[in-house]
């Protein structure tokens, strides 16, 4: 899937109303396995909704995130979970995500 990384910034993602995901770069539906599959390659992409341009990136990760939770691939504690549920509405709730990037990163390189 290395192919797929684009010289021009992400690759663009089109979700339609029927929920089906089409990326621009190779011309061909995908689904969200292969999204995930992206995801694992390295390959930045952009999923934006086919009839306004919104960009809802976010919502299609987190979609990937619940499905693979699904599938019994438990990989976010329900502490974690709670926690992070109280965070929305919270003053703390603008450092949050800094805060997970810097963490991941740290935690990413110090794996290799």
């Amino acid at each position: 899937m290395s192919e797929e990384k684009s010289k021009d910034g992400p690759v663009v993602i089109k979700k339609y109303a029927n929920r089906r995901l089409y990326n621009t770069q190779t011309s061909s539906y995908v689904t969200l396995d292969h999204l995930a599959g992206m995801v694992k390659d390295g390959v930045e992409f952009e999923v934006q909704d086919a009839r306004t341009g919104e960009d809802i990136t976010r919502s299609v990760l987190t979609q990937i995130i619940f499905e693979e939770e699904a599938k019994g691939q438990n990989l976010l504690p329900i502490k974690f979970l709670r926690q992070l549920i109280r965070f929305y509405g919270d003053s703390l709730q603008a450092f949050v995500p800094g805060y997970l990037d810097m963490s991941m990163d740290s935690f990413t390189k110090n794996q290799g």
